[in-house]
């Protein structure tokens, strides 16, 4: 076989997408070239459009496991023009729900760069009867069984924050996590305790990386010591964090052994990393090319490769 037969683009799936510019629904094929896999479309209107979404091992056939469709314990929407505009635990869902996301603000104390969320400005503050109401709602689709993690925005922007916790908690819910940037954990010494006694079990704080040249170009801003401080904060109130770096190429992803070495320093109150590779929705300074995206199994080596912990060890979601 010839090296340019070798790397003949092959196809590994097919699937559905959206045009990016009109939100069509299009037929979309998973394309194995040299430089990767990549989505490829076409839309009527806006023409043809393809973007990597696996570059490097291990090989994306490998990367599947079994799982037995497990649907919601009841449907909260009909199916009428099919997934993703029904969605909305439909009867097509064949998942059941593992953590359910409240947007409880879309304020925040910073403008970061790049926000998945593009937060600042918004939206009055939902009431605390309309989040008892989220709750509920939850837990009649769910059966109750699911965590929740609080988001916005910066949900520690509300002085209420303790009530919310305290709220899900007298509903039912065994795990609630508040998804944050730090600020207020590090300012407020005691605010970890007040979110602590309210019933928090998780703080997934944004940590994307260990020096502040990082943090200015993905915050706008000097954070390193605010949040080593939030997690003081949080130690001394014996509530867990987990770090939640942006993976950036050519920002933070150098940093990834440095991060995971951090973490493991910070024992046991930093209980894990939850890396995740940039997404460009919501705010980010410039329209993405190929080499601006980071892909599950470049995650993977350069954790192999800053920390050694190797690639094999890592398994697929079930």
């Amino acid at each position: 076989m010839t090296t340019e037969e070798e790397h003949a683009p092959s196809i590994v799936g097919r699937t559905r997408s959206l045009c990016p510019y009109c939100l069509k629904k299009l037929s979309a094929t998973r394309v194995e070239k040299k430089e990767g896999v990549y989505l490829v479309k076409e839309c009527p209107e806006h023409g043809p459009m393809e973007t990597i979404i696996w570059k490097g091992e291990p090989d994306m056939k490998t990367w599947t496991r079994g799982k037995t469709p497990a649907g919601p314990a009841q449907h909260a929407t009909s199916v009428e023009k099919g997934c993703p505009f029904d969605c909305g635990l439909c009867p097509d869902h064949r998942q059941r729900t593992c953590t359910a996301l409240l947007e409880i603000t879309w304020r925040c104390n910073l403008h970061c760069p790049v926000c998945f969320a593009d937060s600042g400005d918004g939206p009055v503050d939902p009431g605390l009867d309309q989040i008892r109401a989220w709750y509920e709602e939850i837990k009649h689709y769910t059966g109750g069984g699911c965590n929740i993690q609080l988001s916005g925005g910066e949900p520690t922007v509300r002085d209420d924050l303790p009530e919310i916790i305290a709220m899900g908690k007298e509903l039912g819910f065994g795990f609630i996590q508040v998804n944050t940037n730090g600020l207020r954990l590090a300012q407020e010494n005691n605010f970890a305790g007040r979110l602590k006694q309210a019933g928090l079990d998780s703080v997934f704080l944004q940590f994307d990386g260990v020096d502040d040249r990082v943090h200015r170009e993905l915050r706008g801003r000097n954070l390193q010591a605010i949040k080593e401080k939030a997690i003081a904060n949080c130690r001394s109130h014996n509530l867990g964090v987990v770090l939640v770096p942006t993976l950036v190429p050519g920002v933070n992803d150098h940093q990834v052994g440095d991060i995971i070495r951090f973490g493991m320093e910070n024992c046991p109150h930093v209980r894990g990393v939850h890396f995740q590779p940039v997404s460009y929705f919501g705010r980010y300074p410039k329209p993405p090319g190929d080499g601006d995206r980071m892909t599950l199994p470049q995650v993977i080596q350069a954790v192999e490769d800053q920390t050694g912990i190797r690639a094999v060890h890592f398994r697929p979601p079930g």
